[in-house]
């Protein structure tokens, strides 16, 4: 067994950020990775991480960590070790659910009430409150145990923020919805400035299971804390066994991505073999016929201008003349119509 858990498990990435013991940790994280040095997240509450539907029926959503801080501003992590169909319309979904349940939380405060599908102020005084939309911020962070299809960034480019900005001259409209996606992947050819506290912690992530003892290059006494978190032999026997499931579903997960890709692979080489073939044969149909046309056409009219020639000799017509209207040379002339059976 490894000295440290692997961070990229279910258990072991919710162990070290979403308990109430790590939340230095969890606090120092975002800081870093959000780099709002001018409003630091300075304290938090985790949130319930099962999210209902709207709707009857509708399926349940479950993040990995959801907190809040006292300001009101909303961050949900998500580690993410397969990619999936439509998952940036997921994370987009996802960090959409904190924006909605703002004003959810307006109607329940009493400020506002829902009728016929639209939200209206509900009159408690001569002064009518109403809610005015003032969304706080609201982050998800997607650590990436994978990368985006279609060479889509760069390969030395891991880190992406994206907020809603105008197409045209390129200014941020709205910056109270931040997505964030880090492509872990890509940091195994990439230098990370370990004077940069995000850098640092990414560093922190990506190596922290590959060691056998503490790194040297992470004095700092919160990723001191981090690793003594993570090391196994500090867990308890049900924790240890909770690890150990999730470590498997992990194996689990990455011998399936490696399958499906050898799969693909030979599904795409049979395919193209098939295809080449295919086409292949049809050129070669398609150049043989071409040239058996021609061939023939040619020939035909050889023969069909030799009996032109020689219908026009037997009428009396000089040899001169014919040379001229067929196009013979002389002597293809006089063994043409000399050949047997000519």
């Amino acid at each position: 067994m490894d000295r440290y858990i692997n961070p990229f498990t279910d258990y072991g990435f919710k162990k070290l950020f979403a308990t109430e013991a790590n939340k230095d940790i969890l606090i120092s994280f975002l800081n870093a990775i959000i780099e709002d040095h001018k409003d630091p997240v300075v304290d938090l509450v985790y949130k319930n991480v099962e999210q209902i539907g709207e709707f009857n029926g509708t399926r349940a959503n479950y993040f990995d960590v959801y907190c809040e801080t006292k300001s009101g501003r909303q961050f949900i992590v998500e580690m993410q070790n397969s990619w999936k169909p439509f998952f940036k319309e997921r994370t987009i979904y996802y960090a959409a659910k904190p924006i909605r349940d703002q004003g959810a939380r307006e109607v329940e405060s009493g400020k506002v009430k829902v009728e016929s599908g639209r939200l209206k102020a509900v009159k408690k005084s001569d002064e009518e409150p109403t809610w005015e939309y003032r969304l706080k911020d609201v982050y998800l962070i997607a650590i990436m145990n994978f990368t985006f299809p279609r060479k889509e960034y760069k390969p030395d480019n891991f880190f992406h923020k994206i907020m809603l900005s105008d197409i045209d001259d390129h200014h941020v409209f709205y910056d109270k919805l931040t997505l964030i996606y880090v492509e872990m992947p890509k940091l195994k050819h990439v230098e990370l400035d370990l004077d940069n506290p995000r850098d640092k912690w990414l560093y922190a992530l990506y190596h922290l299971w590959a060691y056998d003892s503490y790194p040297e290059e992470l004095p700092d006494e919160v990723f001191q804390k981090f690793y003594r978190q993570a090391e196994y032999a500090n867990f308890t026997s049900d924790q240890q066994l909770e690890y150990e499931r999730s470590q498997k579903l992990y194996r689990d997960t990455i011998e399936e991505i490696r399958g499906g890709r050898l799969l693909g692979l030979e599904e795409g080489f049979l395919e193209g073999h098939e295809e080449g073939f295919a086409e292949g044969h049809e050129k070669g149909l398609a150049e043989g016929h071409e040239k058996g046309l021609a061939e023939g056409h040619e020939k035909g009219l050889a023969e069909g201008t030799l009996q032109i020639a020689k219908k026009m000799l037997a009428m009396g017509v000089d040899k001169s003349t014919i040379l001229e209207a067929t196009g013979f040379s002389g002597k293809e002339f006089d063994r043409l119509v000399s050949e047997p059976g000519s």
